[in-house]
């Protein structure tokens, strides 16, 4: 059993509730019955386990067949015989190195032994967003354990005023690799570090390099230095031993594992932006974990991407959310900092993150189940809304589905023209543009991107 006693008593069963009791290789549900497995020490606590298993054995699959692929381009482009000597050297390297990528990524994630069988579950309880993948953000993995300590110092000097050093437990929503969890557990020695992601990749690189272990794991950056940056041989690991590693989790913060009022520290890094909850109700939600007089500590950008215009607030705004809702605003403020700059990368940003502290409030409202999926997709009952955008998807798709039919080798865009105006009735000119749009559609999405 991976964790202490004290911990099993925060858990709750994310399905039902109710606490959990510690198994031989799982946690398990006192009432419902379910079963959370353990793998290599890491508890699998999504309230959906077998939707949730399902769900990344999915985007494993993904991973290996995109691999295959990517291999399989930079063979065709080692075929070619007007590279000069050093792209010829390139194309090697990150072939080479890009199949010791895949073999390193399938040894690390084997303990949770995903089966091409799983990937079959349909609307899960734990949604996994669609833009997550396998190998999303892992660049943050080189970022915590092999390139130094620049861009972790300039974050901890910027939380670590705000995150102070009175707080005994502790939760991290969405630390990824877990460099900051591992941060905050080697400066509060006596404090109890859980985090919770929902990437078993990250999660399990967090795990082991929190437990003193080495994980070699090449890094293959899209715009290297140089020939020799191509691929470069990472031995991930922490600076030093820690007698306190967090305990790592994977689960859902919308489903959490643990009882309320568990936790009197809580930190969101990056994490604010990329969940699809709207701010308000995201906060109410993330009280309910604190005890009372318990802070929560956030940190990153405020890109809200998947918002719509009333909810992509500014700094000022999301203080003045807190505030409203009753959040006493300690501590809040923008500042500029480095993101991702790989010494072997070309690329080199900044980010302004916007960085708060704030107290719980008083009194915690309800706060409803979160469901990813409207009520109308998850009861089979209920109508299906009349929705204007199920027309016009009607209407491209049925182009899309003609065009596809007539390709053959043979046919011309000016063939399809004609075949589509003469089926549908259409003026020639209005069908030209549907198939200049489903083709520049195809041809930008594909591997090269247009190019």
């Amino acid at each position: 059993m991976p964790a202490s006693s004290d911990f099993v008593e925060l858990v709750r069963c994310p399905a039902c509730g109710a606490s959990a009791s510690a198994g031989e290789a799982s946690l398990d549900c006192t009432s419902c019955g379910a079963v959370y497995p353990i793998h290599a020490g890491i508890p699998w606590l999504y309230r959906d386990v077998a939707g949730s298993r399902a769900q990344w054995a999915a985007k494993l699959q993904r991973f290996r067949t995109e691999l295959l692929a990517d291999l399989d381009d930079l063979e065709a482009a080692l075929a070619r015989e007007d590279l000069v000597d050093s792209t010829r050297e390139r194309l090697a390297r990150q072939r080479a190195g890009l199949e010791r990528f895949g073999e390193q990524v399938m040894t690390l994630l084997a303990p949770f032994a995903f089966e091409h069988g799983e990937a079959g579950a349909v609307l899960p309880a734990d949604r996994i967003p669609s833009a997550q993948h396998v190998t999303s953000y892992l660049e943050t993995a080189y970022r915590d354990w092999a390139w130094g300590r620049a861009e972790v110092d300039e974050t901890l000097a910027l939380a670590a005023p705000l995150v102070g050093e009175d707080a005994s437990k502790i939760l991290v929503l969405g630390g990824g690799a877990g460099r900051f969890a591992w941060e905050l557990a080697r400066r509060a020695p006596d404090a109890a570090v859980v985090q919770l992601d929902l990437n078993p990749l990250l999660t399990r690189i967090g795990a082991l390099a929190s437990a003193g272990e080495s994980i070699s794991l090449n890094e293959l950056p899209r715009f290297p230095l140089s020939v020799e940056d191509a691929v470069v041989d990472h031995a991930l690991a922490a600076p030093e031993a820690s007698a306190n590693p967090p305990l790592f989790l994977l689960g859902d913060a919308f489903a959490p594992p643990f009882e309320d009022e568990s936790f009197d520290l809580l930190v969101t890094p990056w994490f604010l932006d990329i969940v699809p909850e709207a701010f308000p109700g995201l906060a109410a939600r993330l009280a309910r974990s604190l005890a009372p007089g318990g802070r929560w500590v956030g940190f990153g950008p405020l890109s809200f991407e998947r918002q719509g215009p009333a909810d992509r607030l500014t700094p000022e705004e999301v203080a003045d959310v807190l505030d409203a809702s009753g959040w006493e605003v300690l501590q809040a403020g923008t500042e500029t900092v480095q993101y991702l700059h790989s010494p072997h990368a070309m690329p080199r940003r900044n980010e302004e993150i916007f960085a708060f502290e704030a107290r719980r409030p008083a009194a915690l409202g309800d706060v409803a189940p979160y469901a990813f999926y409207p009520a109308w997709m998850t009861d089979p009952r209920q109508p299906i809304p009349a929705d204007p955008r199920f027309e016009s998807m009607r209407a491209e798709r049925i182009f899309d589905v003609e065009i596809l039919k007539c390709i053959d080798g043979r046919t011309t865009i000016e063939d399809l023209v004609v075949i589509l105006a003469s089926q549908y009735g259409l003026a020639e000119d209005r069908c030209r543009a549907t198939i200049e749009r489903f083709f520049a559609r195809w041809f930008e999405d594909g591997p090269s991107g247009g190019r």
